[in-house]
């Protein structure tokens, strides 16, 4: 050891000071770091090689050092990497991974590390490589990557459509799926922006903002919402979404993803099934069920707030003849006209029924007077007195109605309704076509 050389020194376990060189150092770092390790100059000649470098070739550094790159690897293999030290001989640092065949016959990955080597006057006389072994790693990315890119095709063809937004709820990825779904032109541009300026949610609907809060503020983990929008074409979607939030270590959430279903063929369908079950097929009127849901209603309405409820009970007077004489298609066509009809005399607001044959039924529950029930009854009388044109032919039909008023009648339903029923047979016996009142029995 040269004398103005400086020493490095350590304390062995048994506590006896040990001195190395910086040479003695450097060598014992480079056969002990259990990497590859070289030294070349500008001429691709290796002017240095440690012990693991020399075993992967099957021999001694000694036998190694002098030779050049291709002497070393052939032209074959030289042509793959010599990209790569073009680059480190222009200055830059170079790092990438190779698949190379051990001592032991087996293929692994190693991360090759070119370093450019500066002499003194900082011009460059060759450079160093190392290489590492980071197998298992580059395994374990592979399959992360085949993982990713399976998700990613599983998200692409799923025909829910996939939302993946950050913990501001700014939207992070979509499906194509979703795209096609919110009625967006396309998914460039979407990056950053909030998930519900881009929906045009109705104003009253705020059930998936509120369940998006509940898993941005940690309350929940998982849930769903159900929304209606507008796309931009007009068409309404109504959706079905199952949001999930990621957490950190922490318990701090990182992003949240929705898998959103379209449901509106569903929303449709349910909507056909309770139009059917409310209404008559026929008229399009309320049936006699989903009348009498509403005049339980009126009437308890009116008991809380001192108003009064009309029924008007409509009977047809010769509708038997028409049937009889025309048959049913005509009477049946009848039937829709007179519907038509009433709707035309009855203010907005007012309920109709059809009771079944062909008996009608008008609810009054507003602004509910004399006057009122006097002129809409009068109406529709004179409304279904003018003849109807069928099949080329003028017929003609009449009706009787029958009042029945809450108060002062009492509000049960029945009741109500078998005055009103009465009074229209009061009104077909005082010779029809006439409007007649059900009156309170006498204390």
């Amino acid at each position: 050891m040269k004398q103005d050389e400086p020493e490095l020194s350590h304390f062995s376990p048994s506590g006896r000071k040990e001195t190395w060189s910086k040479e003695e150092l450097l060598d014992l770092i480079s056969r002990s770091a259990g990497a590859t390790m070289a030294v070349l100059d500008r001429s691709l000649v290796m002017i240095y090689v440690n012990e693991e470098y020399a075993r992967w070739f099957g021999t001694m550094p000694d036998q190694l050092v002098g030779k050049t790159l291709v002497e070393v690897y052939g032209e074959q293999d030289c042509a793959r990497f010599m990209p790569f030290v073009e680059r480190v001989l222009r200055g830059e640092r170079v790092q990438y991974q190779r698949m190379l065949r051990t001592p032991y016959g087996i293929e692994e990955w190693r991360t090759i590390c070119l370093t450019p080597w500066h002499n003194a006057q900082g011009a460059i006389d060759g450079f160093i490589t190392t290489a590492l072994d980071v197998h298992e790693l580059q395994v374990t990315m592979n399959a992360l990557r085949a993982a990713n890119q399976r998700l990613s095709s599983h998200m692409e063809n799923s025909p829910l459509a996939v939302v993946e937004m950050d913990h501001k709820l700014q939207l992070l990825h979509c499906s194509q799926r979703a795209v096609q779904l919110m009625g967006w032109l396309h998914v460039a541009g979407l990056e950053g922006r909030l998930l519900t300026e881009l929906l045009a949610l109705a104003s009253a609907d705020d059930s998936l903002q509120s369940a998006l809060q509940r898993l941005q503020s940690g309350e929940e983990s998982q849930n769903r919402a159900e929304t209606c929008f507008v796309r931009a074409d007009g068409t309404e979607v109504h959706c079905e979404w199952f949001n999930s939030a990621l957490t950190d270590e922490d318990g701090q959430v990182t992003s949240i993803m929705a898998l959103v279903q379209d449901v509106s063929a569903k929303i449709q369908i349910a909507r056909q099934h309770h139009y059917l079950a409310n209404h008559d097929s026929l008229t399009g009127l309320l049936n006699r069920s989903a009348f009498q849901s509403r005049l339980e209603k009126a009437l308890v309405q009116a008991q809380n707030s001192a108003g009064s409820v009309a029924l008007l009970f409509i009977d047809l007077d010769g509708f038997k003849r028409v049937n009889d004489t025309e048959g049913h298609r005509a009477g049946d066509e009848v039937l829709r006209i007179v519907a038509q009809r009433i709707a035309s005399t009855v203010r907005a607001g007012d309920t109709m029924a059809r009771l079944g044959g062909d008996e009608f039924l008008v609810m009054l529950d507003r602004d509910v007077t004399r006057d009122v029930t006097d002129t809409i009854g009068h109406r529709i009388i004179e409304a279904l007195h003018q003849p109807m044109t069928i099949g080329g032919r003028d017929l003609h039909i009449g009706a009787s109605i029958g009042v029945a008023v809450n108060p002062p009648l009492e509000g049960d339903i029945d009741a109500l309704m078998n005055r009103a029923d009465q009074a229209m047979y009061s009104a077909k016996r005082a010779g029809k076509g006439r409007l007649h009142y059900a009156q309170a029995a006498c204390p």
